[in-house]
């Protein structure tokens, strides 16, 4: 660089050297032109003498000009290109740092030490960060590690009662990745894993692929999971609190005594889902599908239950009071008994009995 520098200097240093003599002797030549022209007064042969030597100066230091400002540019685009090839260097070098880090951090993730694991977990969401290309590629390792290690067993009895620390981890990376970087189409793949007891509170699992996941238990308040894939998901006794589930699919999903006080279920399918003695209190239930639903015990004063389709779903037991915009029309598809507790202006069926 510093070669190509002086390159485009020296012949800029050789014609400033240059200039001024051959503006010397052009001033000379021009002057004594004009003091010999015959038929001129000698103050006219002055007077045309002094203006010709000021156009003529005029004229070299227009030249001297341009020749700076073309040297000038010269070396502008020296220092641009220099510029561009520091950057592409800068830029290949932190490249191969990012695949060494990326390299050893997924070799870290078998390490038999949990301290090891936590570092390679965190190291990954590091350059997730940092790289916005490899973001989602650490997103499917992050979540095959997950799949791999807190797999859904068939005997509920033998599932560990904790979920493991470096599972916790690896979901709590996961859920506050910057999903700005996510690829288009693409989900979190998190089905058939037992993931009793996370902590989730505020994660956000848009459009995750959560079927048959264990969430016994755990803990989402205020979790995103709108449009999420949760069908036939155990979710008994999770914290759903102001959690948004709008467009979410729960189909057959296990929901009882969950807490979904204040969620947004809009647009959900809850078809066949499990709802008994769940707490809905408050909760958006606008254009729900909660056909043949179990809401046996369930609470649902103030739930917004506006164009929720309740045709087969047991209401037994429900506590309905104070819902919006149910109408009587939606409780008449509805199964139950007098046990029902409806609002002031909805009267029980002649089909339900007892």
């Amino acid at each position: 660089m510093k070669a190509m520098s002086d390159n485009n200097t020296d012949p800029l240093r050789n014609w400033l050297i240059v200039l001024p003599f051959i503006f010397i002797l052009c001033l000379f030549i021009v002057f004594l032109a004009f003091v010999n022209v015959e038929g001129l007064s000698t103050e006219q042969r002055l007077d045309y003498g002094i203006k010709s030597l000021t156009t003529t100066g005029t004229i070299f230091v227009g030249i001297a000009v341009f020749i700076n400002a073309f040297y000038a540019a010269k070396r502008a685009e020296a220092a641009n290109e220099s510029a561009k090839a520091a950057l592409q260097n800068a830029k290949a070098a932190q490249d191969k740092q990012i695949t060494e880090r990326f390299a050893k951090a997924i070799e870290q993730l078998g390490n038999e030490k949990i301290e090891t694991r936590l570092g390679a977990i965190y190291t990954l969401e590091r350059i997730a960060k940092d790289s916005k290309d490899d973001h989602w590629t650490i997103m499917e390792v992050l979540t095959a590690f997950v799949r791999e290690n807190a797999p859904l067993k068939k005997d509920e009895e033998q599932e560990s009662p904790k979920i493991c620390t470096d599972i916790q981890a690896a979901l709590t990376v996961i859920g506050r990745r910057n999903c700005k970087n996510d690829l288009e189409n693409q989900r979190l793949n998190l089905d058939n894993i037992n993931i009793k007891r996370a902590q989730l509170k505020g994660a956000n699992l848009q459009g995750a692929d959560l079927r048959k996941a264990n969430l016994q238990g755990a803990f989402l308040w205020e979790a995103n999971l709108q449009g999420a894939d949760l069908r036939k998901a155990n979710l008994q006794g999770a914290d759903l609190r102001k959690a948004n589930l709008q467009g979410a699919v729960l189909w057959e999903t296990n929901l009882q005594g969950a807490d979904l006080r204040k969620a947004n279920l809009q647009g959900a399918d809850l078809r066949k889902a499990n709802l008994q003695k769940a707490v809905l209190l408050e909760a958006n239930l606008q254009g729900t599908d909660l056909t043949e639903a179990n809401l046996q015990a369930a609470k649902l004063w103030g739930a917004n239950l506006q164009g929720a389709k309740l045709w087969g779903a047991n209401l037994q037991g429900t506590d309905l009071w104070g819902a919006e915009n149910l109408e009587q029309q939606q409780i008449e598809e509805a199964k139950s008994d007098r046990t029902t507790i409806l609002p002031e202006n909805l009267q029980p069926p002649e089909h339900w009995k007892g």
